[in-house]
């Protein structure tokens, strides 16, 4: 979503997807979005608190094991590579929609934003602290070297790799840390997100303010699921929840590339030279000929509308199961989010020199329409109201399902300890963030 290419750890295949790949893609992960709010929210008590497994995570689960039989026939194996691939491009699209959502909500509740402004300041560099605090130690106690410093400096987005990949090159072990920190967020980190922020609000420690500070952690997909978790925990405060968390998550996106170069980097290399004599033991270097390298599919701006329009569809038809809402009803409201999405795209492409992402500038036309002091809040608001959070992210895991196989061997390359250290470290920034924030409130 940044608009920077990821580094040199894929290669382009040559030849854009066939119209016929693109429609089962759509297919695929239309019908599980629609069996997926069809099962619904489903409570599972784990003793001293419980877990919502929600229909993003059966969608997720769904098109995880498509993908996964596909790769395993022969038959399909070269095709569906091509389909993981161009899914996980999805990903980025479909998320932008619920971007959108999050704009009109913080427009409604900016004076509440301006209220905690310095606190999410704050919280925001608790968050990437955070990621070191708990998982470096971990890492370092399970063997891993260099790698640690790359898989928990942050929470390895777009801004993370191309940080590491000017600085270290992503050949190096700072390198395959961050990748794996990529990919596991990708393939991993919503539905972890999602669990870890259910079973943290029925602690009772935090506050849904505070909870919802800490959602914004710097991903559109992490954060959709941690929002769609804690509003279904605290249903009264939801509203506020997700507000906090887009205003949390708009400063991460504006600052965090700053925070994580000139603090968080330097903080992770100092706090390695103080800690890896100490607790670190043998490790076997990951090499980069471990590396499955998967080919690229090259995408153009119809297959992204395409992928657009269909988001869409699949959120209207979400909507109606899970909330009730008529899909005619919420109709205006999802072509005002498209309109806005739409035009947050073009600018972003008109201003991709200055390496803004597209999910800023819908954000923040989203909020200028939504605000208050907008002429066209009191006719737009409600209707974009229609829609409900959790029926926007569905589609987004779905698409991140079908895309999971091709990274698979990249993941078994990298060891599971890497994927431990790695959500660890995602867990620290949404504790570090919670904690600042409940602090300073």
């Amino acid at each position: 979503m940044s608009g920077q290419a990821l580094p040199d750890h894929s290669q382009r295949s040559s030849g854009v997807l066939g119209a016929g790949q693109l429609f089962s893609v759509l297919a695929i992960v239309f019908g599980a979005v629609a069996l997926s709010e069809l099962i619904g929210n489903v409570s599972i008590p784990l003793g001293f608190t419980k877990v919502v497994l929600f229909p993003f995570l059966w969608a997720l689960l769904f098109c995880a094991a498509i993908s996964v039989l596909q790769r395993r026939l022969d038959t399909l194996r070269a095709r569906s590579v091509a389909m993981q691939t161009l899914s996980g491009h999805f990903v980025q699209v479909a998320i932008l929609l619920f971007v959108a959502k999050l704009g009109f909500i913080v427009g409604e509740n900016l004076r509440l934003i301006i209220d905690a402004g310095w606190i999410l300041v704050l919280q925001e560099i608790g968050n990437f602290v955070g990621t070191m605090l708990l998982a470096m130690p971990v890492a370092l106690l399970l063997g891993i070297k260099r790698e640690a410093v790359g898989a928990t400096f942050s929470i390895g987005r777009e801004n993370g790799i191309a940080i590491i990949s000017e600085r270290y090159g992503m050949g190096s072990p700072e390198g395959r840390g961050v990748l794996a920190e990529y990919i596991t967020g990708s393939v991993l980190g919503a539905v972890f997100m999602a669990l870890l922020a259910a079973a943290i609000a029925q602690l009772g420690w935090f506050s849904p303010q505070a909870l919802g500070m800490a959602a914004g952690i710097g991903s559109g997909s992490m954060t959709a699921a941690a929002v769609g978790a804690l509003g279904s925990q605290f249903p009264q405060a939801a509203s506020e929840i997700a507000a906090l968390a887009a205003a949390s998550n708009l400063i991460t996106t504006v600052v965090g590339t700053y925070i994580i170069l000139f603090v968080s980097l330097p903080f992770a290399n100092w706090l390695y030279r103080k800690l890896e004599p100490a607790i670190g033991g043998a490790a076997r270097a990951i090499a980069p000929e471990d590396l499955d390298r998967p080919a690229e599919v090259e995408t153009g701006l119809p297959a992204t509308l395409a992928a657009l329009g269909a988001s869409a569809a699949m959120a209207l038809v979400g909507n109606r199961i899970a909330t009730g809402t008529a899909i005619a009803d919420a109709l205006p409201g999802m072509l005002i989010l498209l309109g806005a999405t739409v035009v947050g795209m073009a600018i972003g492409h008109l201003t991709r020199r200055f390496g803004l992402p597209n999910l800023l500038w819908i954000s923040l036309i989203g909020m200028i329409l939504g605000a208050t002091f907008s002429p066209f809040a009191a006719s737009l608001n409600p209707l974009v109201a229609k829609l409900g959070l959790l029926p926007l992210v569905t589609p987004v895991l779905a698409f991140a399902g079908l895309a999971l196989a091709k990274d698979l061997p990249l993941l078994r390359a990298l060891g599971w300890r890497i994927i431990v250290v790695s959500l660890l470290a995602n867990a620290g920034a949404f504790l570090a963030g919670a904690t600042i924030a409940e602090l300073a409130r």
